[in-house]
């Protein structure tokens, strides 16, 4: 009786944290829209997916400049 009332609340805290999560992940996904908006990044073409960068960068002989920044952070 006891693993199976351990179950359920461990369930419930993971519907719960599936929650926050998906809501974590909408405001990370609008801070980054955010800052996008930046006007030095509007400056220059940004490939955001590394794979993406590395190909290009390989087949034009060219380095990769990364900017890194939180999309938790305001």
């Amino acid at each position: 009786m006891a693993a199976l009332r351990s179950a359920a609340i461990a369930l419930t805290f993971l519907a719960a944290a599936g929650d926050v999560l998906a809501q974590d992940q909408d405001q990370m996904k609008r801070n980054l829209d955010k800052k996008l908006e930046a006007e030095f990044l509007k400056k220059a073409k940004w490939i955001l997916e590394f794979d993406e960068a590395k190909a290009a960068a390989k087949k034009d002989h060219k380095l990769i400049f990364a900017y890194f920044t939180r999309s938790y952070s305001t």
